[in-house]
């Protein structure tokens, strides 16, 4: 950069002046400390002026019943690879003190509304003839707006630069991400709104401590986007999806559609509308049907009452229990094994086990794994179970296949991650664990009960309900759940499904767990006129699975499986594996 000409000096003049007199050294010295000096003095002075005219404009901090907000930035979110999703950047607003108006205010309404025609000429004029100190007129406001509005060079007119926060990836994980804001209270101190991670890292992020968590943006996208492409394919109401790693408990990607923009949340939006609001991964509770077979499975060779696959149960005839009736959606008239109650996901044969199981060993199990209180998890929106609150015959049979008890999806991707991977279950988080960091955990079921579940999850995508769910070569393993709706009143609504896909891959050596979950999602030319998990929700993991894989760096290898051999002389009815109905 250029000096001005006055303070330029080449090298020649340089020279000369260091071989002038030594006490023209002191003088020179003494002159640029004077000069620092009445230049801090010149700063002070702009500084205490700046704020006079604050004071002045606006009246002082609670004239308008709003404080001088803190200048320091909101921390930074970022994902697990330093991607920011959400960051502060400035802005200008617009704003009018109608008290310090000096021009025509006719005049300057009509040139108001021609700038921001959002307001009337007559709205512009009851502003600037009315007794308010400040108001906002557009926040925020672009750069050539604020330009035109300093061009008309009105001292009532404020140019304010702000702190704005910036969701650079738009809708992307909005429930997730959330907001946060300022609510003014009518008396007291305000209180503060707001969901998602900005709301409950509140205190962090205003003090500018940044925030990394576990999320990868580039498996949200995949995931979001499989999603909202089954949801139109199907007309569904409403998706969720998780991926979660096993071993450190880790949220690669939780999406819940219909989404919000975190920029502009309640845009187009009705607050009131909890379709739209609320987290379906963590807050809304499901009966999730099916998938929770495996877990009355784990329970069950656990206290031994499974020890032998080749055992077969009667499931020729529906069940009744009071005024219920158990029956298997693709009845065998005959009986099977009970590796076949798995992979054909037979209610009659899984109300069996459970009642030799019995209540009390169910209800200690499920409490085990955390199915009667909310998750801890760093999100205020955390749904609580619908638990039985007794544990008569209907309750032992119809929650061993996941009715009689709803959970949020968050819940069940926890128990089968500690299903696959050995046994232990940990916590859920949303921030990124550094590498070698120990992970805390408790364990559940034995290694060698994980290493049978883990066949069972196999077999149910080789030879089960859940075959469209199997992505070549990324050995997924995992249960189909298809459960009614309930509906207001507490009853079930025939006409519409919860469907669920709950998988793990790759199964010989389990590294996330990916479930998605469907509401209320319509058979169709996509699904072929089914509307079962393994119609819905199976082909939509089989999706995302396929496409996330790589990015996590599992590559699709046909050469690589686990090993079934023992169990799979136990399956009567034998599908080719390498034939799957959807591509």
């Amino acid at each position: 950069m250029n000096a001005p000409a006055a303070l330029r000096i080449d090298r020649a003049e340089r020279v000369e002046l260091r071989e002038a007199a030594a006490p023209a050294t002191t003088l020179g010295l003494a002159q640029q400390r004077l000069m620092g000096i009445m230049l801090l003095f010149m700063l002070i002075t702009a500084v205490i002026g700046a704020r006079l005219v604050q004071i002045c404009l606006f009246g002082g901090p609670d004239a308008h019943g709003v404080g001088i907000a803190d200048t320091a930035n909101r921390g930074e979110i970022l994902d697990r690879n330093g991607q920011p999703l959400a960051t502060t950047i400035q802005l200008w607003a617009v704003a009018v003190n109608p008290q310090k108006i000096l021009g025509n205010k006719e005049t300057l309404a009509v040139k108001l509304n021609q700038l921001m025609p959002e307001r009337s000429v007559e709205q512009y004029r009851s502003i600037l003839h009315g007794p308010r100190k400040f108001m906002y007129l557009r926040q925020p406001a672009p750069p050539e707006l604020a330009a035109a509005v300093h061009a008309i060079g009105e001292p009532g007119m404020l140019l304010l630069s702000e702190q704005h926060r910036l969701f650079p990836q738009g809708a992307m994980a909005g429930h997730l991400l959330g907001y946060s804001q300022v609510v003014e209270a009518v008396k007291g101190k305000p209180t503060i709104t707001g969901i998602g991670v900005e709301r409950y890292f509140d205190d962090d992020l205003k003090v500018g401590k940044s925030i990394q968590l576990s999320i990868d943006t580039r498996v949200q996208a995949a995931v979001e986007n499989e999603i909202a492409r089954r949801m139109a394919e199907t007309q569904a109401k409403g998706g969720a999806g998780i991926v979660m790693d096993v071993n450190t408990g880790e949220i690669l990607a939780m999406a819940s559609l219909p989404d919000i923009n975190p920029n502009a949340p309640f845009k187009g939006v009705d607050p009131s509308d909890q379709q739209v609001m609320i987290n379906k991964a963590t807050q809304a509770v499901y009966e999730l049907g099916s998938t929770f077979k495996m877990i009355t499975f784990a329970n069950a060779i656990e206290h031994n009452v499974i020890t032998d696959w080749s055992k077969t149960y009667d499931v020729s005839v529906p069940m009744q229990v009071g005024r219920f009736r158990i029956k298997d959606d693709e009845p065998k008239h005959r009986p099977i094994t009970t590796v076949e109650i798995m992979t054909f996901s037979s209610n009659i044969g899984t109300s069996q086990i459970a009642l030799a199981l019995g209540a009390q060993n169910i209800d200690s199990f499920f409490k085990t794994l955390g199915l009667d209180k909310r998750t801890d998890i760093e999100l205020r929106e955390r749904g609580q179970p619908q638990y039985p609150a007794q544990w008569g015959q209907s309750a032992v049979m119809t929650t061993s296949f996941g009715h009689g008890i709803a959970v949020t999806p968050l819940h069940l991707a926890r128990v089968f991650a500690a299903l696959a991977n050995g046994g232990v279950m940990h916590p859920v988080t949303l921030l990124k664990k550094q590498p070698g960091a120990q992970t805390p955990g408790q364990r559940v079921i034995s290694e060698a009960t994980s290493a049978r579940i883990r066949q069972l999850m196999r077999l149910v995508v080789m030879q089960g309900t859940g075959t469209n769910g199997n992505a070549p070569g990324l050995r997924v393993g995992g249960k189909t759940g298809t459960a009614e709706k309930v509906n207001q009143s507490g009853g079930y609504d025939k006409n519409a499904n919860i469907t669920v896909f709950a998988g793990v891959f790759p199964m010989d050596h389990p590294r996330y767990v990916t479930l998605v979950v469907l509401d209320d999602a319509r058979p169709s030319k996509a699904t072929f006129g089914f509307k079962t998990a393994g119609w819905m929700t199976a082909p939509l993991a089989k999706r995302i699975i396929a496409r996330i894989g790589p990015l996590l760096g599992v590559q699709p290898d046909l050469s690589q499986d686990i090993d079934v051999s023992d169990l799979m002389p136990f399956i009567l009815e034998k599908k080719d594996p390498s034939k799957n109905v959807l591509e």
